[in-house]
C-alpha cells in the first residue's frame, strides 16, 4: 500500500465549467507548472514536455461524475496516474480534489515537496480557471 496525500481547492465557478477546463489537455501548461513545461498534440495523441523529457498524457473519458484523472506515460514506459475530481458545492462553486501517491522509492522529503508542488498547482488552477472562465 502506498502513502497518499489528498488536497483540494475551492473554485468559484460551476463544477461543469471547472471540469471541462481541467479535462482540456492544452490547459495543463497554464496550471500544472510543477511538471508541465508545454503541451502538444500529434495525430490525436497529447504530449507534455516535462523536466525529465516528453510524456504522453491521457485523460479519463468524459463522465457525469466529473472524474478528471489523467495518466502520464514517460519515455521509459513508466505510467503515473494522477487522480482528480471536481465536486459541486453550490451553483457557482466547486471543489477540485487531487490525490498524490508516493512511489516506494521516494523519500519523505521528496514526498513533502511533491505535495507542496501539488498544492501550488491547484492554487494556480483556481486562479487560472476563475480568470479564464469568468471572462467568457
Amino acid at each position: 500500500m502506498l502513502d497518499t496525500r489528498t488536497v483540494s481547492v475551492t473554485v468559484n465557478i460551476s463544477a461543469d465549467e471547472a471540469y471541462h477546463f481541467l479535462r482540456e489537455p492544452m490547459n495543463l501548461a497554464a496550471w500544472a507548472k510543477s511538471f508541465c513545461l508545454s503541451v502538444a498534440c500529434r495525430q490525436d495523441v497529447w504530449f507534455v514536455e516535462t523536466g525529465h523529457g516528453k510524456a504522453r498524457v491521457q485523460f479519463a473519458e468524459d463522465n457525469p461524475y466529473r472524474v478528471a484523472d489523467y495518466e502520464l506515460t514517460l519515455a521509459t514506459g513508466e505510467k503515473m496516474v494522477h487522480p482528480m475530481r471536481v465536486i459541486a458545492n453550490g451553483e457557482r462553486r466547486c471543489e477540485v480534489v487531487a490525490t498524490l501517491f508516493r512511489p516506494s522509492d521516494v523519500s519523505d522529503e521528496d514526498f513533502l515537496l511533491d505535495g507542496s508542488l501539488l498544492v501550488n498547482d491547484l492554487r494556480r488552477l483556481k486562479e487560472t480557471v476563475e480568470l479564464m472562465v469568468g471572462q467568457l
